[in-house]
């Protein structure tokens, strides 16, 4: 597992906190809208960024987190993420796991070692064979439920994602995703960058617009007591 970026200061990373985050090499998926693709194919251009650089400023800005969120990439991929986790609960800070949620028996254990605090988890399409397409290769879906059935009943702090590209998510589709995390905390609907995309011009190289979000936002709140809007939609 490489650690290939370190954002010392995020106000946008854990929603309410003020969080260092660390960028995980590598990931599962090829999602053809991802922005962080050259995280995501751990890119070797990339240098590693060593822990002792990551543990003297977490310790020299102890007072001033409120956190730390593993992000990718794919963090859980890693079997080294239990350790990881471990060195962070050490220097005092909590710890957010961002994840595409097809690693659930990884994300129970840590859970269940209290080594995680918070959870957001990517919801790419309707849970059905667009996922697919989505995610860039073939996904099987029943992780994926589970993962969000374990933050659901778990109680643990946790935000579902939903990235709002045109063709992959449409306004009906909305309803599909909001019956599959029912019940959930929040949900963030977040802006596509067409010129940031792993395949440029996918979707179409557009976004929607505020009040079209405006309008799935609306839909969601019947199933899911928060939603969050991020990012600068026209």
């Amino acid at each position: 597992m490489r650690i290939v970026g370190f954002t010392e200061t995020s106000l946008l990373d854990w929603h309410g906190r003020i969080a260092a985050v660390l960028w995980i090499g590598d990931c599962n998926f090829c999602c053809p809208f991802c922005h962080n693709h050259q995280v995501a194919d751990d890119d070797p251009n990339l240098p590693e960024v060593p822990w002792d650089e990551i543990a003297r400023t977490l310790d020299r800005k102890r007072d001033w987190y409120d956190g730390v969120v593993l992000t990718g990439g794919e963090p859980l991929m890693h079997p080294e993420v239990f350790e990881l986790c471990r060195r962070i609960k050490e220097v005092g800070q909590p710890v957010k796991v961002d994840t595409n949620g097809s690693f659930p028996y990884a994300l129970k254990d840590l859970v269940d070692q209290q080594l995680v605090h918070a959870v957001a988890m990517d919801v790419k399409a309707p849970l059905d064979a667009r996922y697919a397409k989505a995610a860039g290769r073939p996904v099987d879906l029943a992780p994926l439920r589970r993962t969000i059935r374990l933050l659901i009943e778990s109680g643990i702090e946790h935000e579902f994602r939903c990235t709002l590209v045109p063709g992959l998510i449409n306004p009906d589709d909305v309803v599909a995703i909001g019956e599959a995390v029912n019940g959930a905390q929040a949900v963030a609907l977040q802006a596509y960058v067409p010129d940031r995309a792993r395949i440029k011009g996918f979707g179409g190289g557009k976004s929607y617009s505020r009040s079209e979000v405006d309008a799935m936002a609306e839909v969601l709140r019947r199933s899911v007591k928060e939603v969050r809007i991020r990012g600068s939609f026209a």
